[in-house]
């Protein structure tokens, strides 16, 4: 790489911090506002940043597949420091309804009256429904859609959920908002 052109844009102190490891040998410039300008450039840059860990899913001691747990570093779409599961076996991939069970317990939609066994919560009556489910019931296509059309699924009654955990507030102004704005600082200037 060969640099085109330098120019000054004004003085700032500026520290130069050496960190001598023998694992991690590299200097770092922190400026004296707190910001560090070596290698920060891709995070600035990035619209999201995940970190993805797994876990094995075993039957005994052959491997079916994996769960992965996406941790939201940064994102300009998702709310920051949430964490996403995903399941994927090796035999049906991704599992569509995965972490859909954890979100369902954290809104109050489904409860644990026993151990290993789950049951569905009626959110306007809080009535609890007797039948109870495994945990292996709640990754399949029928627990959450609902093959009756004039009924809400468990999945549309999540959904609300889901958008105000994960979602970013996306307003827009309108052109009467943005004009009414500019005409409020008119009058006070006079």
């Amino acid at each position: 790489m060969k640099i085109k052109n330098i120019t000054a844009v004004g003085k700032k102190k500026v520290y130069d911090l050496s960190i001598n490891d023998e694992n991690y040998d590299n200097q770092h410039y922190v400026l004296e506002n707190g910001v560090v300008t070596h290698n920060t450039g891709i995070y600035y840059s990035a619209n999201s940043i995940c970190i993805i860990g797994r876990s094995q899913e075993k039957v005994g001691t052959e491997i079916k597949g994996y769960h992965f747990k996406i941790k939201i570093e940064k994102s300009r779409f998702v709310k920051e420091a949430t964490t996403i599961p995903i399941s994927v076996m090796f035999d049906g991939g991704i599992s569509l309804y995965s972490g859909l069970l954890e979100e369902a317990m954290d809104c109050g939609l489904i409860v644990k009256p026993k151990n290993g066994w789950y049951s569905i919560v009626d959110l306007e009556t809080g009535e609890i429904e007797d039948k109870l489910h495994r945990a292996k019931a709640f990754i399949e296509k029928d627990m959450w859609e609902s093959s009756n059309k004039n009924e809400l699924s468990l999945l549309d009654k999540l959904k609300p959920h889901l958008v105000d955990k994960y979602k970013l507030v996306h307003t827009t102004i309108s052109e009467e908002e943005v004009s009414n704005a500019f005409i409020d600082e008119e009058e006070d200037i006079e």
